[in-house]
């Protein structure tokens, strides 16, 4: 029927064609990774923040199963133009989570409780205003213990 050296994708423009498809999966399947994800539960608030004033933060959350839920904090504030960061990214229990400012940066208070039992741990992460990178990094929970 067809020769044994045969290939139905040998001819040159052919292979320009599969390296080109290529491409665009490549590119299609990035996009999709880097869209933004969709949530279950919104919550969002406003922060003051001395030296950069305010802060607004949304929490997005969404169920993992067993009590756990998925979550994303973003910041949003002016400094020299629109900025935009996310300080947490991770999954803890009984959401959303606290967020609030202090003198040179926020604070973020989440619960992680053992299974089946009322008993849960409040953890606080700092996040000090970095004046000279324009962002948040993570700091000591100094100041943050209301």
């Amino acid at each position: 029927m067809f020769p044994s050296n045969f290939s139905g994708f040998s001819h040159p423009r052919l292979s320009i064609l599969r390296v080109h498809l290529l491409c665009v999966f490549v590119a299609f399947t990035a996009e999709v990774a880097y869209a933004e994800e969709v949530w279950e539960n919104l919550a969002s608030g406003t922060a003051n923040v001395s030296g950069i004033g305010t802060v607004r933060y949304t929490i997005g959350y969404s169920s993992v199963g067993y009590d756990h839920f998925r979550s994303e904090i973003t910041a949003t504030w002016q400094d020299g133009g629109d900025r935009t960061q996310t300080i947490y990214d991770g999954i803890y229990d009984k959401p959303p989570a606290k967020v609030w400012g202090i003198q040179n940066g926020l604070c973020v208070s989440m619960e992680a409780c053992t299974r089946y039992e009322d008993a849960c741990t409040t953890q606080i992460i700092g996040y000090r205003y970095d004046v000279a990178a324009k962002s948040f990094a993570e700091a000591s929970d100094e100041g943050c213990h209301r």
